[in-house]
């Protein structure tokens, strides 16, 4: 009997058809890369390349140094192209792959890869055939991959990880503007340059998704892509977007962080069935250090469903910027005060409108006994309770409550993370744990104290804040006790505000038959022409990528070594020049977009400038410690591209105009930059030295700006720059908002309390309408002991009319006298003053008993008066009808209070500029030209910004003497406030909707800026 055979590998008994005399597994284990590599890429069959160069050797133009590292395409080296003697990174098929589909496949790759131009892109600078092998000449990186970063130092910190990440996303984000999705992203593709930048790279598996007339060449049997940083989608092979490139960020992000991807397996399948089946795990489970929020990123990034992730690479950029290690702004305690404000307000209307459901008006909160009832001590500790959640929810899971949210600011942890809601809600208990003393205040049993503790109690509030904050210093971000104890900072929200794209339609080339060529490259158009120079828009046919060509007078030196080697994202990068006899020209990378001469006269904001500044400050620092400045600094050299990025040519830009001498010195150079953009005009370089910035700036950037010239460091004055980029560069609408609200909060809060009363004092008067009868009583009665004669009554002696009115009170009010429960009501006393009081209770008892017969008489007696009484009541009523309601003497109070905050913003507006809210917001205001705004201006801005509450009181007082005699001055006012209030409510609207700035700036010709 013939033995079965078995696997030699691991004994299993092979079935009868088991090719390679493998069992299954053992088959698959061989096919299949090492799980444990987290770079494993699954190719089948994955053979090995031969005949590639070697080290040292010459291969075509190239001298190669030595090999960088092989993929599934070939091997990498580093190179020396010894015509330019420019260092590339050298990509050389493998011979042993080389197929038609493989070259087909080799080629794109080139080609998708040249078609982005990004500073987080790896740049290629051309592909050719050198021995019949396709090879790719791309930018070198000489600091290496995140891979190689993370093996010899282990994870990076959160801020680091981020920071790289981020620029991973800027480059995707360039390659998905150009309809190109990378389908390969992992730490192995991602290069590290010397200065830290990051760039995307190997788009040897990428795919174009806008119908560039190729076909996706593939090699036949073979999955393409890395399993451990595929997205699920793409391992069961379906339609991809940019929602799957997201998810391999989120893996690379895990892998910075923690060293290890988030799906791991003995072999390959284990590894596919956890990506396919299991849901990702938490990075804090490997590094505890991680924060949360920034751990709640990766995991939105890694979840099974692409609909679940970020919707887009500026929405995940917004979420990942907190973290970046840019250190955060710390909120000042005047923007604190701002949002305390705000929050105490908001606040305030739950703690006034809960009482209300214990009592049956406003005025029975100064009852005693009710305040020192069981039932309102519980409500004010739901109160105080109500407040902590407030404020421990709010800043627990989203970092801002309402009023911190308004002014911009967030609660963090030092991890930047929310703080969770036991952190927050310990933090707010001990920034108010002197609130517990106001629990107490309800339970003194001698309210006759009452006036001498509320100062007491204010004197101990004020005492206790500044204790809390006598820590607050700016070298701890302005932390309180509070803020120490719990390990939290209040930050201002990061203002990162993305550049302002320039569009410009790129030249379509339908074909290039019949076009004229310079060197390999064909000519599209001529660009621009002087001085015996043009600039050419030339196409590379084998990129299919369009140049530009700079052509020179025959003779013309050539380019130096540094320039040649430029590959800074302020420089446009050269890639071949010739110098002969008969002809001179450089070729430079084709660069989309305007020339700033043509920008200038569209006024670009400081928004746009300040991007402009950093960028060319950065670049002139470097170039001047490289020798690779361009021999003329001027306004013409400088090219902004789609993405809103500043390049500086070496010969003039496209389409530009000339723009006077050239400058003498970086400074002077970026004073002429700043100057012409900002106020809009092309200004030389003579008339900007020695003088500000005419147009509205944040206070900082102005002065920034004013010393320029005194800024030796160029590095210095970049830093500068950069630091504004992440400041906000306007007030925003929602600080206008806010600004706006806060002017406001006490009138309208207070008219709303005037509502609840006279709303309660109604309700009240209607269930008891013996006390205005009592009151309308004893104005008469009163007359009468002055021996006035009452209407109906003048045939009548007054004494005996007002003995008649003694027993008719006695007999209809006594009862109401003798309850306490009636009788003491606050509202009751409000209706009823001291004097009335006293003298209708001395009428009760001095007729104690009298009878209904003598009532009744009295009452006839009396009858004329009190049916005039009634007529002249519902007279009253009739003429002024809804007019007398509530809404109508809510609204007077309403315009009352307005109107008494409109002066108090004028007076603000004279002597401090603005007012308490402005500073505590950090708002300025300065004229169109930047410069301060004077006290004369801040004055009539602030009266045209209050006008309808100003004017319309004026107009309804004239109106309503003009309309007396007619009877319908009622109307008038009513008319008057309503005009009023409407005019309010459109302010209001237009504050929260106009961007830039309101009216009344616009008239006024100031501006709101940061301050």
């Amino acid at each position: 009997m013939t033995p079965s055979p078995t696997c030699p590998r691991c004994g299993t008994i092979l079935p009868a058809d088991a090719p390679a005399s493998l069992c299954p597994a053992c088959l698959m284990s061989g096919a299949l890369p090492s799980a444990t590599d987290p770079d494993a890429t699954l190719l089948m069959p994955r053979p090995e390349p031969h005949a590639l160069p070697r080290a040292g050797a010459l291969y075509g133009g190239y001298r190669i140094e030595h090999e960088l590292g092989r993929g599934g395409m070939g091997a990498v080296y580093a190179a020396e192209h010894l015509e330019s003697g420019r260092r590339v990174a050298l990509k050389v098929l493998s011979h042993q792959l080389d197929s038609p589909d493989a070259r087909a496949r080799f080629l794109r790759e080139g080609r998708l890869a040249a078609s982005i131009n990004h500073p987080n892109s790896v740049y290629v600078f051309g592909t050719e055939e050198i021995k019949g092998t396709p090879v790719i000449a791309m930018e070198l990186i000489a600091g290496g991959t995140l891979q190689d970063r993370i093996q010899r130092g282990g994870p990076l910190s959160a801020g680091a990880a981020v920071d790289a990440v981020l620029q991973i996303i800027a480059g995707l984000e360039a390659a998905h503007s150009v309809g190109i999705l990378h389908r390969d992203i992992k730490p192995a593709n991602c290069f590290e340059d010397t200065d830290g930048t990051v760039k995307i790279g190997d788009f040897g598996l990428s795919i174009s998704t806008t119908g560039r007339g190729e076909s996706l060449q593939t090699i036949e049997g073979t999955f393409l892509g890395t399993p451990a940083f595929c997205s699920p989608e793409q391992l069961r092979g379906q339609e991809l977007n940019v929602r799957s490139d997201m998810y391999s960020v989120g893996v690379t992000l895990f892998y910075l962080l923690t060293g290890r991807t988030p799906f791991e397996g003995k072999n390959m399948v284990q590894l596919l069935a956890n990506s396919l089946e299991k849901p990702a795990p938490s990075p804090v489970q490997f590094r505890a250090d991680i924060p949360q929020g920034l751990a709640r990123i990766v995991l939105r990034c890694l979840n099974k469903q692409p609909t679940e992730r970020y919707g887009s690479y500026q929405e995940l950029r917004q979420a990942l910027q907190p973290f970046a290690s840019i250190a955060p702004t710390p909120a000042t305690l005047g923007l604190r005060f701002a949002a305390a404000v705000l929050d105490h307000f908001i606040l305030s209307a739950v703690n006034f409108v809960a009482p209300l459901f214990l009592i049956s008006s406003p005025m029975d909160i100064l009852n005693p006994e009710i305040l020192r009832s069981r039932e309102f001590y519980w409500l004010m500790v739901g109160l105080f309770v109500l407040r902590h959640l407030y404020f421990g929810i709010a800043e627990g899971l989203w970092g801002a409550s309402i009023g911190k949210a308004l002014v911009g600011l967030r609660v963090a942890t030092l991890n930047r993370s929310a703080p969770g809601i036991p952190r927050a809600f310990v933090r707010s208990l001990l920034l108010q744990a002197v609130m517990v003393i106001e629990l107490v205040r309800y339970q003194i049993p001698d309210m006759s104290q009452v006036t001498v503790w509320s100062y007491v109690w204010l004197g101990i509030q004020i005492l206790f804040f500044f204790i809390m904050f006598a820590t607050a210093r700016r070298k701890n971000g302005f932390a309180g006790l509070h803020d120490l104890w719990t390990g939290t900072r209040v930050i201002q929200k990061a203002a990162f505000q993305p550049r302002v794209a320039v569009m410009q339609a790129a030249a379509t080339v339908p074909t290039t038959d019949g076009m004229l060529k310079v060197g390999p490259f064909h000519i599209i158009s001529t660009l621009c022409e002087a001085d015996g120079r043009r600039v050419l828009l030339g196409y590379d046919t084998r990129l299919l990528r369009q140049v530009w060509i700079h052509q020179m007078s025959p003779g013309a030196p050539p380019v130096s070594h540094a320039v040649r080697n430029l590959a800074r994202p302020g420089r446009l990068r050269w890639l071949q020049g010739a110098r002969s006899e008969l002809e001179a020209w450089d070729v430079y990378e084709a660069a989309h977009g305007t020339p700033l001469t043509q920008l200038i006269g569209r006024h670009p904001s400081w928004r746009e400038v300040r991007h402009w500044l950093t960028d060319l400050a950065a670049e002139l620092e470097v170039a001047g410690k490289t020798a690779s400045l361009p021999e003329a600094l001027a306004l013409d050299r400088i090219w902004i591209t789609t993405e809103g990025r500043a390049k500086l040519l070496d010969f003039s830009a496209p389409g530009s105009s000339g723009a006077g001498d050239a400058a003498a010195s970086p400074q002077a150079f970026l004073r002429q930059v700043a100057i012409s953009a900002l106020e809009g005009r092309l200004l030389p370089v003579q008339e900007t030295s020695g003088r500000e910035v005419r147009a509205p700036l944040p206070l900082q950037a102005r002065q920034i700006l004013k010393g320029l010239a005194d800024t030796a460091d160029l590095h210095t004055l970049a830093l500068q720059f950069q630091a504004q980029t992440l400041q906000p560069a306007e007030v925003s609408r929602w600080r206008r908002f806010a600004l706006f609200f806060a002017t406001l909060l006490p009138s309208l809060f207070l008219s709303a309390f005037m509502a609840l009363g006279m709303s309660y004092y109604e309700s009240w008067a209607a269930k008891n309408p013996a006390f205005s009868a009592i009151h309308g009583c004893m104005r008469s009665y009163q007359e009468m002991l002055r021996d006035v004669k009452q209407p109906g009554l003048e045939n009548i002696p007054v004494s005996e009319a007002r003995s008649a009115m003694e027993i008719y009170i006695a007999g209809t009010y006594g009862p109401i006298v003798r309850d306490p429960r009636q009788w003491d009501t606050p509202l009751g006393r409000s209706i009823l003053q001291p004097p009335i009081r006293a003298a209708v209770e001395k009428i009760v008892k001095d007729h104690p008993q009298p009878t209904a017969e003598d009532v009744q008489k009295a009452r006839a007696l009396l009858k004329p008066l009190l049916d005039a009484r009634v007529a002249e009541r519902a007279k009253e009523i009739g003429m002024a009808g809804k007019l007398h309601s509530v809404d109508f003497v809510t609204a007077s109070v309403l315009c009352v209070y307005l109107l008494l905050t409109a002066l108090l913003s004028l007076f603000c507006a004279v002597v401090f500029r603005g007012g308490l809210m402005m500073r505590l917001l950090g708002i300025a205001v300065v004229r169109e030209d930047g410069m301060d705004a004077s006290r004369l201006r801040m004055l009539w801005r602030s009266f045209i910004a209050w006008a309808p509450i100003l004017l319309v009181p004026v107009v309804l007082m004239l109106l309503t003497r003009f309309m007396q005699k007619a009877g319908v001055q009622n109307l008038v006012q009513g008319a008057g406030l309503s005009l009023m209030l409407v005019l309010f409510a459109a302010l209001a609207v237009a504050v929260g909707t106009t961007r830039g700035r309101g009216l009344h700036d616009r008239l006024a010709r100031t501006w709101l800026v940061p301050r």
